[in-house]
């Protein structure tokens, strides 16, 4: 019995070295933060637990699962944000131009496209997300997941077999232009007046000329 434990102990490490490569990430799976207890599975099996503080290796699978005991974990893939909280069990499965994320039963998870688009799933829902020129179209492969853009705002419920478009960068705001000042006119000083006496038009120019015909404007 001792000896089958050992061995099924050995299989288990062998099985977390060939997911959790110390080589660069290769499929593109990035764990970015986590604040609690997280369970890294495969087929099943618990192959990893992290907590605050330990090494997050780098991921070589191109599919993983994990299982969130307490606090939150937050995971990159495919330019996509995947947040799971307390209760969470849910897949990440990254290869190139598309990203599925399935979620079992628990907590939903949130996932956050490039153009800052909210993506929510439900308890036993899956969304695939392909990046094409543009966009980034979200299709429910079961399930259901309610849809907001990066303020909050456009709530919609996209159920199973539904295909949500959104753009695959941020928006960019052009400002407005800045309008251009339109220049005074030059002051026009007519001789004999005192300095101070700044003649802006050509009728304040006649209304001189009409008292003194012999200022040379006049002429």
């Amino acid at each position: 019995m001792k000896s089958f434990q050992l061995l099924a102990i050995s299989a288990i490490l062998a099985f977390s070295a060939n997911v959790f490569a110390q080589a660069p990430a290769a499929k593109g799976i990035k764990i970015t933060k986590i604040t609690g207890t997280v369970n890294i599975m495969k087929d099943g099996v618990v192959t990893m637990t992290l907590k605050p503080g330990d090494a997050i290796p780098e991921i070589a699978d191109n599919s993983v699962t994990f299982a969130i005991v307490d606090g939150t974990v937050e995971i990159e893939a495919g330019g996509k944000k995947i947040s799971g909280a307390t209760g969470s069990n849910f897949t990440v499965t990254s290869n190139a131009g598309q990203v599925n994320v399935a979620l079992g039963a628990g907590t939903p998870v949130a996932v956050k496209s490039e153009s800052g688009h909210n993506v929510i799933l439900t308890a036993n829902s899956e969304v695939k997300l392909v990046r094409t020129d543009g966009t980034v179209l979200i299709t429910v492969v079961k399930g259901s997941a309610v849809v907001t853009n990066a303020s909050g705002g456009g709530t919609q419920t996209v159920q199973a077999g539904q295909v949500v478009s959104v753009p695959s960068a941020p928006m960019m705001t052009t400002p407005a232009p800045t309008p251009t000042p339109t220049p005074e006119p030059e002051p026009i000083i007519v001789p004999g007046i005192p300095a101070s006496t700044v003649i802006a038009t050509q009728e304040v120019v006649q209304a001189v000329c009409s008292e003194s015909s012999s200022s040379p404007d006049c002429q």
